[in-house]
């Protein structure tokens, strides 16, 4: 009789992968909570059901402004704008779910979904460099702190925020061309 194999999470190194990552994995966390949130809580949530058209017309605009002031706040503000982007996308996608049926599926998996998800990966990778650097910045204000010069990290910072505004403007062109390629086949 043939044995099963025995799994080694050492030899993964899955525990690593986890504490080099727990920024971002908690950041993932709080994002697809928000996106529950959004989802059950839309029939039932006032704000939500009267203002997912609203949403939904000013998606892109609301995403990117929304991310930008996350990078600037870091640590305070990040976790609550990553739940609150989470709690938009569930909202968004549970009102042309139940508004358009399956127009409305198709519409999230060919026009909302692909762009939204790279956007997302990019916002948490932004969002952990935003809370890494203001943790360094609040590590020199504490008492019998070693002065430090933060120039390489400011400029990697900078250079890492350029890239993703880059990949966020790259997510919201997508989007546009999406939405013309695809709108005229669905009846909104």
């Amino acid at each position: 009789m043939k044995k099963g194999i025995i799994l080694n999470l050492k030899q993964i190194k899955l525990l690593d992968y986890v504490a080099v990552n727990k920024i971002f994995i908690l950041l993932s966390v709080v994002f697809i909570s928000g996106i529950v949130i959004g989802t059950v809580r839309f029939d039932s949530g006032i704000f939500l059901t009267q203002n997912s058209e609203k949403l939904f017309e000013s998606f892109t605009k609301l995403h990117t402004e929304y991310k930008l002031i996350a990078s600037m706040l870091g640590v305070a503000i990040t976790p609550f704008i990553t739940l609150w982007q989470g709690i938009f996308t569930g909202s968004i996608t549970s009102h042309l779910y139940s508004t358009y049926k399956l127009n409305g599926i198709a519409f999230n998996a060919i026009v909302l979904v692909p762009p939204l998800a790279v956007f997302a990966v990019c916002s948490f990778f932004a969002a952990k460099y935003a809370i890494d650097f203001s943790l360094s910045i609040a590590k020199l204000t504490l008492p019998r702190s070693r002065p430090v010069s933060l120039y390489n990290a400011f400029k990697t910072y900078c250079t890492k925020s350029l890239i993703f505004i880059a990949i966020a403007i790259l997510c919201s062109a997508v989007e546009i061309i999406l939405n013309i390629l695809f709108l005229k086949f669905f009846n909104f």
